[in-house]
């Protein structure tokens, strides 16, 4: 096979030799950082502006020389410059450019796909894009094919390699040959076989796992966070206090030793990993001094730290207190109790500690706001990354007792570089969750001589797969049993998994999975409220990602009554009536169906088209559907005095006297529970005659839908037999 003429070294001056990295490509930099130039081996772009937490600094260092072939290194600047400035000159008259700029994160992908095809056509023995054949391409693509890679990444592979096509008049050292197009009239889609999934493929985290990690989290945030922050507080000060700079003398320190003998509290604990140091450094095991925590002692006299020498000259001292009142753990030894996780009993909020033990239950604790925040607030863990200091903004209380949290942060996924600042409401629990976690990093940081701005991340860059796993084993250990806590499965946990369980929950209420603190009608009115305050914002899309689940579910929960009805499982309530003859309705349809295509076999998705007027009916209540075909008919609305409005009003469900609720056998759990509540309460020789009248009604009622639930349930199975 012949191929066109090498290209030589250069083909002519780069049209952005010379010229500055940044303004190549549009981005602003740190005037202190280091500004490369186009014909650098190496483009440090760390100290560009606005990069979103989530980013690691190291993706945005750019090691050319890892590109086989002087030409091909000089060929992927001009490349990557070319896809980020479609306005220069030298880009804009290209017929095949792309128009728009890509993002820099998109970049940094490209990058990436072009050096792996390159390095591997030097493997090939192929020296330039002029030998690059439709084969070589194909061969690529099936080794990436064998490595594993999913669709949508061989997807990204392709379109790196036809960009290079794409601006191939504009590269000075190597191109492919003239009129060559990878894969020439496929687009990269087709190419890689990807199918855009028609619903969201990430699964929820499962509601064994979630239950237990939800209510620890909301447990540490709200009944430990403040004692924590409150002990790291104390803990921090006390290290943080200026000493005088002079070495203890022997009568302060016999002072000390004498207050603490008199009265009778343990000398400060050494931290383990201090224990350990001191036998490798030679200390004997024996030693009585081994766990004595001479840096506590230094810190309340005063002084700086005790050197070797000063400990021989007050270790008799020391002996004789140590063997009076022993050593224990210095932080926390007066805990107050609190209330169990499981409710049985009250306990000290912790046991004593050492300096290192405080770390870790703080790290606990911060864990736990984190993985709150991310479960309850909606955020994706883009814009959870970017939650500073300053986003807890003042709570806003619209009457006596309706309070709105919110919180400010940036969105990031599919926005220009840097985010679009936006604000996020929240329930209570996920902005106290920010707040301690926010509270807590603040006082930390005053051990560090770096100060924190109020543009400072709270959580900084996480892998919550970690941190979740971390929070799972203290929760897990005796410390989390001691409170009560229940134990958390294994099972991945991530943010996207978090966000599609939320979406989910919110789309099937009431079925919620949520801890007790949690109530679910809270979270749907908080997160309405955002989504009606920034129309097309953050909080709209997750909307919308949830009105979408909720028709789904819809559906899927109209087509199991259906096919209960086909089972001879009818329904029962004031409703089941129209919905049965819905249903006959849908028979009526399968039937012409099969009479005018006798090979055609109604399938689940023939039954969900014909339900699906239906379904956009639903609205799905905790003791019973509500059919809301018709406003008129509505018993809430009568009584709200609001006939003309689109959606029931489910605080005045009366779902017993309503002529559009039907109960089903899922319903049966929650009016048997009403009326053995009920019947518990009347049994009670205390309770007022008011009280006694309205408890007796609602029993009564209560015990008619059961009864209701029963005989169609009783029909169905004498009908089987």
């Amino acid at each position: 096979m012949t191929h066109a003429a090498p290209l030589p070294e250069r083909i002519g001056a780069s049209p952005f030799a010379g010229h500055l990295v940044h303004e190549l490509m549009g981005l602003d930099l740190d005037p202190a950082a280091k500004h490369p130039r186009f014909d650098d081996d190496i483009w440090d772009l760390t100290g560009v502006l606005g990069a979103p937490i989530q980013l690691r600094p190291q993706r945005l260092v750019w090691d050319f020389t890892a590109v086989p072939h002087f030409h091909w290194q000089v060929m992927v600047r001009e490349f990557l410059v070319a896809i980020r400035a479609p306005q220069h000159d030298a880009v804009a008259t290209l017929p095949w450019a792309r128009r728009e700029r890509l993002s820099l994160q998109t970049c940094i992908d490209r990058r990436f796909d072009v050096f792996a095809w390159l390095r591997w056509l030097a493997d090939q023995g192929v020296e330039r894009l002029t030998q690059v054949t439709p084969e070589h391409c194909e061969r690529y693509l099936r080794r990436r094919q064998d490595d594993g890679m999913g669709t949508s990444s061989l997807k990204s592979v392709t379109l790196a390699i036809k960009d290079l096509a794409r601006y191939g008049e504009l590269f000075t050292t190597d191109r492919y040959p003239p009129g060559f197009m990878p894969w020439a009239g496929k687009s990269a889609t087709t190419v890689a076989g990807y199918v855009k999934p028609g619903e969201n493929v990430t699964s929820p985290v499962p509601d064994l796992v979630l239950r237990p990690a939800l209510a620890a989290g909301l447990y540490l945030v709200e009944v430990l966070g403040p004692h924590v922050a409150d002990l790291v507080d104390q803990l921090v000060r006390r290290r943080t206090k200026p000493v005088n700079g002079r070495r203890a003398r022997r009568d302060e320190f016999a002072a000390l030793m004498a207050r603490y003998i008199e009265d009778r509290s343990a000398l400060p604990e050494l931290d383990e990993h201090d224990v350990r140091e001191r036998l490798n450094s030679g200390w004997d095991q024996r030693d009585p001094l081994l766990r004595l925590n001479f840096s506590e002692l230094a810190r309340e006299l005063e002084v700086t730290q005790f050197r070797a020498d000063e400990i021989h000259r007050v270790r008799d001292l020391a002996e004789a207190a140590v063997a009076r009142v022993g050593v224990a753990p210095y932080w926390a030894r007066t805990a107050v109790l609190i209330e169990r996780a499981d409710n049985r009993g009250r306990v000290p909020w912790t046991k004593a500690l050492t300096a290192n033990r405080v770390n870790d239950l703080a790290m606990a604790v911060f864990n736990a706001a984190l993985l709150t925040a991310v479960a309850v607030s909606g955020m994706r863990s883009s814009e959870v990354m970017e939650l500073t200091t300053s986003s807890c903004l003042p709570t806003r209380e619209f009457k006596p007792g309706l309070v709105r949290y919110s919180l400010a942060s940036k969105r990031i996924k599919g926005e220009q570089w840097g985010g679009v600042p936006d604000e996020w409401v929240v329930i209570e629990p996920a902005y106290r969750a920010v707040e301690l976690a926010t509270r807590l990093v603040t006082v930390k940081s005053s051990l560090t001589p770096t100060s924190m701005g109020p543009d400072t991340s709270v959580f900084g860059r996480y892998d919550l797969v970690t941190r979740f796993d971390t929070l799972r084993r203290w929760v897990n250990s005796p410390a989390g049993a001691r409170l009560g806590l229940e134990p958390i499965p294994q099972g991945r946990v991530t943010g996207r998994m978090l966000r599609r369980t939320l979406a989910l929950e919110l789309a099937h209420r009431p079925n919620g999975l949520w801890a007790a603190k949690v109530h679910l009608k809270q979270v749907a009115i908080a997160t309405t409220e955002g989504y009606s305050a920034r129309p097309g914002g953050a909080q709209a899309r997750f909307h919308a990602e949830m009105v979408a689940e909720e028709r789904a579910h819809n559906i899927q929960l109209t087509a199991a009554a259906y096919r209960d009805y086909r089972d001879g499982g009818l329904p029962a309530g004031p409703g089941a009536k129209s919905l049965i003859a819905a249903f006959q309705h849908v028979d009526t349809e399968l039937a012409a169906l099969k009479a005018t295509q006798p090979t055609v076999i109604a399938s689940d998705r023939h039954v969900e088209l014909l339900l699906k007027k239906r379904a956009a009916t639903l609205y799905v209540q905790p003791a019973n559907f509500c059919w809301f075909t018709d406003p008129a008919k509505a018993l809430c609305l009568k009584l709200a005095g609001t006939p003309t409005a689109t959606r029931p009003l489910a605080g005045l469900c009366d779902a017993a006297r309503c002529p559009q609720a039907t109960f089903h056998a899922e319903h049966r759990e929650v009016w048997a529970g009403c009326a053995k509540t009920t019947e518990t309460f009347l049994g009670n020789p205390r309770i007022p005659v008011g009280e006694k009248k309205r408890l007796t009604t609602e029993h009564e009622r209560a015990q008619r839908v059961v009864e209701a639930i029963d005989d169609a349930t009783a029909s169905t199975e004498s009908e089987e037999r």
